[in-house]
C-alpha cells in the first residue's frame, strides 16, 4: 500500500513538474512568484523521497536550470574561471596583503593604535576578505569532490559574488546525508581560508588580521548552525541547515 501511494505521488510530481516547465517556457523571465514556490516545494519534496524517479529528476533539473540562468545570468567555464580567479585573488589580495605586512603594526600595543594603525587593520582585513571572496569556491570544489555532486561552472550568488553552479541532477541523485556536506564544506572554507592568511601573516610580520576575520566568520557560522536557521540568506551554513531538515524528513520516510 505504501509503494502504491508513492507510484502515485511520483506520477502526479512528474505531471506538475511538466505543467510548471509548460508555464516556465512560456513565461520566461516573467514567471510567477507563485510558480517558482510551487515547484521549490516539489524540489523538496523529491528530496525527501528515498526512491525518486529518474524522470522526475531530470524534469526538475531542466526547470531549475531555466530560473537560474535567469535570476543569476550567465554561467562561465569551470576551469578557465577559476584559473583566472585564482590569478586574481594573487594579485588582488594577496599580493597587497604581503605589502602592507611591509608597514609595523605592533599588537601588542592596540589601545595605544593611532588611527593610521587601526586604517592599516582595516586594510588588511579588506585583502583578506576578497580572499576569502575569490578562493571561496575550492570550498565548493571539495565538497564537490567528496559528495559526487558535479560543479559545471562558476556565476554569481544572490550577493554577487563568485561560487559554483551545481549539476542538479547529480544534486538530486545524491544522498541526503552527503548533500548538506557540500554546503558545510564551503562554509567553513571561508574560514580556513582567513586562518591561512593569518598563518602567512603571523610567520611573516606577527599579524592577527586573518585571525580576526576568521573568529567572526567562524562565530556567524557557529551562530547559523547552532540556529538552525535554513534560509540561502543565511549562507553555505543556511543551505547545510535545510539539508539537514529535509535528511531527518527522509529518514523517516525509510523507515515507513
Amino acid at each position: 500500500m505504501c509503494l502504491l501511494v508513492r507510484v502515485i505521488d511520483t506520477l502526479d510530481r512528474v505531471q506538475q513538474l511538466e505543467d510548471i516547465l509548460t508555464v516556465v517556457m512560456q513565461e520566461h523571465e516573467e514567471v510567477s512568484l507563485k510558480t517558482r514556490k510551487h515547484f521549490w516545494r516539489i524540489v523538496r519534496d523529491i528530496k525527501r523521497d528515498p526512491a525518486p524517479s529518474p524522470e522526475e529528476i531530470r524534469k526538475a533539473a531542466e526547470i531549475r536550470d531555466i530560473l537560474f540562468e535567469i535570476k543569476r545570468g550567465k554561467t562561465y567555464a569551470l576551469w578557465p574561471t577559476l584559473a583566472l580567479m585564482f590569478l586574481g585573488g594573487i594579485t588582488l589580495s594577496v599580493l597587497p596583503y604581503l605589502y602592507l605586512l611591509g608597514f609595523p603594526l605592533d599588537w601588542g600595543s592596540v589601545l595605544t593604535w593611532s588611527v593610521g594603525d587601526w586604517i592599516l587593520l582595516v586594510l588588511r582585513i579588506l585583502c583578506v576578505f576578497l580572499g576569502v571572496a575569490l578562493f571561496y569556491p575550492i570550498g565548493r570544489l571539495i565538497g564537490s569532490k567528496y559528495t559526487g555532486i558535479r560543479v559545471v561552472g562558476v556565476c554569481r550568488d544572490e550577493y554577487y559574488e563568485p561560487t559554483l553552479k551545481i549539476d542538479y541532477v547529480t544534486f538530486l541523485n545524491t544522498l541526503p546525508s552527503k548533500r548538506k556536506w557540500f554546503f558545510f564544506f564551503g562554509g567553513i572554507w571561508t574560514v580556513i581560508t582567513a586562518l591561512l592568511y593569518w598563518l602567512v601573516g603571523l610567520v611573516i610580520a606577527f599579524d592577527f588580521s586573518g585571525l580576526v576575520l576568521s573568529l567572526l566568520l567562524f562565530s556567524f557560522e557557529a551562530y547559523v548552525l547552532a540556529s538552525g536557521v535554513a534560509t540561502r540568506k543565511r549562507g553555505e551554513m543556511g543551505l547545510f541547515n535545510r539539508e539537514r531538515k529535509i535528511e531527518q524528513a527522509w529518514r523517516e520516510r525509510l523507515t515507513e
